[in-house]
């Protein structure tokens, strides 16, 4: 099998820029597994939980993460950051650190609340517009909406009833549709009296 020169030039650089060879992690000795491919240290939420939180209240990660807050960095991404980082080290699996995502950013957010530090939840916080009044955002969901409706009526028009098939045309014609199960079924109700008897 011949091996092509670009194949052999992309081996190099990746060899030279310190970059794994696709698939180098499956090649690795299982005696000698990453972290995270070995079982998790916490398993229960609520131990992890105060882990995370023994780990944000040590006084040289809470100044980082206070003045990574200062420089406008988000709440979501110091969280992920944070959990990350135990994932990493084999602290957690992926699921427990999706759980454990809503808490690490309440206790971020307290931490930065306790600062009397201002914090955007998420980045781009204070690019979004301001939330409109009620009649304004019915009236630019009124204009969406008739907008929609013109879009629709164009639609219609420009549909040519020939390019569906005679055949077809005829079935659709003939198919009778039967109510769907979900529809409600008026059923006639006899008027009852005051003490619930039937009349």
């Amino acid at each position: 099998m011949a091996v092509s020169d670009k194949a052999v030039e992309f081996l190099g650089n990746s060899l030279n820029t310190g970059r794994p060879i696709p698939g180098q992690s499956l090649t690795n000795s299982p005696d000698q597994p990453y972290k995270w491919e070995q079982p998790s240290e916490f398993v229960n939420t609520g131990e992890a939980t105060t882990y995370v939180f023994g780990l944000l209240t040590e006084p040289e990660t809470t100044s980082n993460l206070l003045l990574s807050i200062t420089n406008g960095v988000s709440i979501i991404d110091l969280a992920s950051i944070v959990l990350y980082s135990g994932f990493l080290e084999g602290k957690w699996n992926p699921d427990l650190m999706t759980l454990l995502m809503e808490p690490t950013m309440f206790m971020i957010m307290a931490l930065a609340e306790k600062a009397d530090i201002d914090y955007d939840l998420e980045a781009g916080d204070k690019d979004r517009p301001n939330e409109m009044s009620g009649d304004k955002a019915i009236e630019t969901l009124q204009s969406g909406i008739n907008e929609l409706d013109k879009i629709r009526q164009m639609a219609v028009s420009r549909v040519n009833p020939q390019s569906v098939p005679q055949e077809v045309r005829e079935v659709i014609e003939e198919t009778e549709l039967s109510p769907s199960l979900l529809q409600r079924v008026e059923e006639e109700t006899q008027s009852k009296n005051l003490l619930g008897r039937e009349e």
